[in-house]
């Protein structure tokens, strides 16, 4: 049955990193096989996570926060559908992944190392992904190729630590793809972000924990000389190969009649005309479905379908202040437990993680969308739970040791959704190399 979990895992989620939304829409109205694959995932392990789902402690808060979201997600939906407005059954995701990431982050635990060795293949599909797209000339979603690479990216950093830097290359060469084929801004930034923190975090006073493969060297190198060759050459940056389309869009984006500095606008206003809503129904939200009715401009009007295009926004317009406050807060919450433990490194890794999928929630709908927010959230939940409180080390009390200090440990590792990627578990008691803080 833990083989059958782990398949029905890899199915929804390997198609997912190489199709993205083609594949995540597929179903009835808004129910999808995607979610059909992770609902039947858990339900065959049940008997393995489920006695440990509401006694575990260190998904405690976690567990809280996701029954709260779920609540309130109903009452967004039922308001929705009594209210009249598009489809506002999509709002379910708002309150059905989180409660995907406790009982899948529950299951993590539960989990040897072995088993999640055996689905590391997992973190190279994303960048097949870009890849497929480019040759079959297909549309992607720039937004969720960014997450999957950043995810990808940031394990990435923590298998180049152990020596093997096939699988980091490989997602470098995916976001140079994607920034050629796509030029948006914010997938690569949440690609830099994922492995720059991961490197940050990673870094030790002792060692030098990232050791940047020749490879690379020779490819910063290559591409620093031609930037430099094309400028002094007389030519316009944004006719270089690979990163021109997005140096003409960066240089654009100021200037609000065309379509990069629009998108800026756009998002400035849609935030600002949610937050007033959201005042006016602080508690319960505007409901799940409700459009923001925004015009972008005369050349660009808008159709007043689509939300905020914030995450953080998006729960507090929806769901109300509590329940955002709620969601703000477990981010926040993940964010400082794996940077505590930051010196083990598949802490790093999932800091990291963590911090690439926050990059994208602030400008896209990371949390509220099928194929951003499933992984989105395994992320975040089992970020959440494989790092945790050493309570047994050097017999202390409230996890104290001879030396008065709490030890943080990564109990695992996992890929980027948790029961799919590499693992590193370690006994509860048992205390990891440079994990004290």
């Amino acid at each position: 049955m833990r083989g059958a979990g782990g398949l029905l895992w890899a199915s929804c989620l390997a198609p997912l990193f190489l199709l993205d939304r083609e594949y995540a829409t597929v179903g009835v109205g808004s129910l999808y096989l995607m979610d059909a694959l992770a609902g039947c995932a858990l339900l065959v392990t049940v008997h393995v996570w489920g006695p440990r789902a509401f006694s575990e402690p260190r998904l405690r808060w976690f567990r809280a926060v996701a029954v709260g979201l779920a609540v309130a997600s109903a009452q967004a939906v039922y308001r929705g559908f009594e209210a009249g407005y598009p489809d506002p059954l999509k709002g379910a995701i708002l309150g059905l992944y989180p409660l995907f990431g406790w009982f899948a982050a529950t299951w993590c635990l539960t989990r040897p190392v072995e088993e999640n060795l055996r689905w590391r293949w997992l973190l190279y599909v994303p960048t097949c992904g870009v890849l497929l797209a480019w040759i079959t000339h297909t549309p992607m979603i720039a937004a969720a190729s960014g997450v999957y690479l950043a995810i990808a990216g940031a394990f990435g950093v923590q298998m180049r630590c152990t020596g093997d830097s096939r699988l980091l290359l490989w997602v470098l060469a995916g976001a140079a793809l994607l920034t050629a084929l796509a030029s948006k801004r914010g997938p690569l930034l949440a690609v830099a972000a994922a492995i720059s923190a991961t490197a940050v975090a990673g870094r030790s006073s002792r060692r030098r924990v990232i050791r940047w493969p020749v490879i690379s060297w020779i490819a910063a190198t290559a591409g620093v000389v031609s930037l430099l060759s094309f400028s002094l050459s007389g030519g316009n940056l944004s006719d270089t190969p690979v990163v021109g389309g997005l140096v003409r869009r960066l240089s654009s984006s100021a200037d609000m009649q065309t379509e990069a500095g629009a998108n800026v606008g756009l998002r400035l206003e849609m935030w600002r005309v949610a937050l007033h809503v959201a005042w006016q129904r602080p508690f319960f939200g505007a409901g799940a479905g409700h459009p923001i009715e925004v015009v972008r401009s005369v050349m660009h009007p808008i159709s007043g379908k689509s939300g905020p295009h914030n995450s953080f926004i998006g729960y507090i317009y929806y769901l109300g202040w509590p329940a955002g406050f709620a969601f703000i807060l477990i981010v926040a919450a993940t964010l400082r437990r794996t940077w505590r433990a930051r010196h083990h490194p598949a802490a790093a890794s999932w800091f990291g993680a963590t911090v690439g999928v926050s990059v994208t929630a602030f400008t896209n709908v990371a949390f509220e969308t099928t194929f951003i927010g499933l992984p989105s959230w395994l992320v975040l939940s089992c970020a959440y739970a494989l790092v945790g409180v050493d309570r047994g080390a050097g017999g202390g009390t409230d996890g104290e040791g001879t030396d008065g200090r709490m030890r943080l440990i990564a109990q695992r590792r996992a890929g980027p959704a948790g029961p799919t990627g590499p693992s590193t578990a370690r006994d509860t008691g048992a205390q990891a190399p440079g994990s004290r803080v």
